[in-house]
C-alpha cells in the first residue's frame, strides 16, 4: 500500500482541510517529538486506570467508559438519572480527566500492538474481578471506549451481560480517503498508521492540532455545552491524545464481531439538526459514527442499531429522555428474551 504524504494525511486529520475558504494552521515543528511524554511527566503503572468513580445503589451493575479525550465526569448527569436503578463504576483512562498517563512504550513499539488499549482492557478486567461484577453491562461513549468494550464483551461473555455503545465508531473511516478504509487489511492499516505517526503527528504543533481536531459543534447542540466539551477534550497532553488516537486508528473489530455473544446496542447520533455544520464533502462525523458500521450487522445477530434524531456526539446531553427510553427498552427486551428461555 503506497503512503501518500501529505495529501492522505490531510484527509485523515480529524477535520479534513479543503472545500473551505477558512485558513487553518498546518504547521509542523521538526524540533518536536510528540511520540514521547514531556520530561518529568508523572506516570502510572501498566494495567491501572486513571480513576474509578462509584455512583448509585441500584441492583444492576454497570460500567461506564468514556472515549478519547474525556474523563468519567461526562457521565455525571446520566448517572444521576439512574442512581436508584444502577450501581455504576465510571472509569477514566490514564491521561484523560486530569489523571496521569501510562508510561510511553519504547518508540519502536508499533501502534498496532495497542499497548495502552490492552492495558485499559486488562485494568477494567481487574476491576470486574475485584468488585465481583457478575453479569455487568458496559455503557461506552465515543472512540476507543467502543473498541475496549467490544474486546471485553468478546473475551468475557460469562461476565458481560450486555453492551451499549453511544456515538461509537467501529473503526476509523473517511469516505473521501483515496482508498476504501473499511476494506483495509490489518497489515495495510498498521503500515499506514506507522507512517502517519512518524511523518505527521510526531512534529505537529498544538495550534495545528487545535485547528484540526474535532470542533465544538461536533460535540453537542447547545453551543455552551459544546464549548465546555471541546475545552475538556483539548486539555490532556497532546502526546497522550496522539498515542491513544493512533492505537484507535490501528484497531478493526469487524472480523471479531462474529464472536460477539452478548446483546449489543449501538446508539447512533443522527447529526441531522438544522444547526449542524458540515463542510462541503466532509461529513467526517457520519463517516465515523455511522458509516464505519457498514456491514457489521451481517457479522453478528447480537447487534442492534438505533439512531436518535436531533443529536450530535453527546447524545446523553442533546436528547437525554430519548436516550434513557432507548436504554430502558433495550434492557426490557433482554429481560424478555431471558424469561422466554
Amino acid at each position: 500500500m503506497k503512503i501518500r504524504i501529505p495529501i492522505t494525511i490531510a484527509i485523515l486529520l480529524f477535520i479534513a482541510i479543503g472545500a473551505t475558504s477558512q485558513t487553518r494552521s498546518m504547521k509542523q515543528d521538526p524540533a518536536l517529538n510528540n511520540l514521547r511524554l514531556p520530561e518529568g511527566t508523572k506516570t502510572v503503572p501498566d494495567g491501572t486506570l486513571g480513576k474509578v468513580t462509584k455512583i448509585g445503589t441500584g441492583p444492576k451493575k454497570v460500567l461506564l467508559i468514556p472515549g478519547l479525550g474525556f474523563g468519567a465526569e461526562i457521565w455525571d448527569e446520566f448517572a444521576d438519572r439512574f442512581k436508584t436503578r444502577f450501581t455504576m463504576y465510571a472509569v477514566t483512562l490514564p491521561g484523560f480527566g486530569d489523571t496521569p498517563p501510562l508510561a510511553m512504550p519504547p518508540e519502536s513499539t508499533n501502534y498496532a500492538e495497542t499497548t495502552w488499549t490492552r492495558s485499559a482492557v486488562s485494568a477494567i478486567g481487574k476491576l470486574i474481578e475485584q468488585e465481583r461484577l457478575d453479569r455487568v453491562t458496559i455503557i461506552a461513549h465515543w472512540a476507543l471506549a467502543t473498541q475496549i468494550s467490544l474486546r471485553l464483551a468478546i473475551d468475557h461473555p460469562d461476565r458481560i451481560d450486555s453492551v451499549i455503545l453511544i456515538g461509537g465508531p467501529l473503526k476509523v473511516n473517511f469516505e473521501n480517503s483515496p482508498t476504501d478504509m473499511l476494506k483495509w487489511t490489518a497489515e495495510e492499516r498498521a503500515k499506514f498508521i506507522e507512517g502517519l505517526g512518524a511523518r505527521w503527528f510526531k512534529t505537529v504543533t498544538r495550534d495545528t492540532w487545535d485547528d484540526n481536531n474535532f470542533m465544538t459543534y461536533d460535540y453537542a447542540v447547545n453551543p455552551r455545552r459544546a464549548l465546555f466539551l471541546w475545552r475538556a477534550a483539548q486539555k490532556p497532553l497532546l502526546q497522550v491524545w496522539i498515542r491513544y488516537l493512533l492505537e484507535f486508528y490501528s484497531i478493526d473489530p469487524f472480523p471479531d464481531l462474529k464472536d460477539l455473544k452478548v446483546p449489543t446496542l449501538v446508539v447512533q447520533p443522527a447529526f441531522d439538526d438544522p444547526g449542524y455544520y458540515v463542510e462541503l464533502n466532509r461529513n467526517y462525523m457520519r463517516d465515523f459514527c455511522i458509516d464505519s458500521w457498514s456491514g457489521a450487522k451481517g457479522q453478528s445477530d447480537k447487534l442492534e442499531f438505533v439512531t436518535i434524531s436531533g443529536s450530535r456526539l453527546f447524545v446523553m446531553y442533546d436528547r437525554p429522555d430519548d436516550l434513557d427510553k432507548t436504554i430502558t427498552g433495550f434492557f426490557d427486551r433482554i429481560a424478555g428474551r431471558t424469561l422466554r428461555r
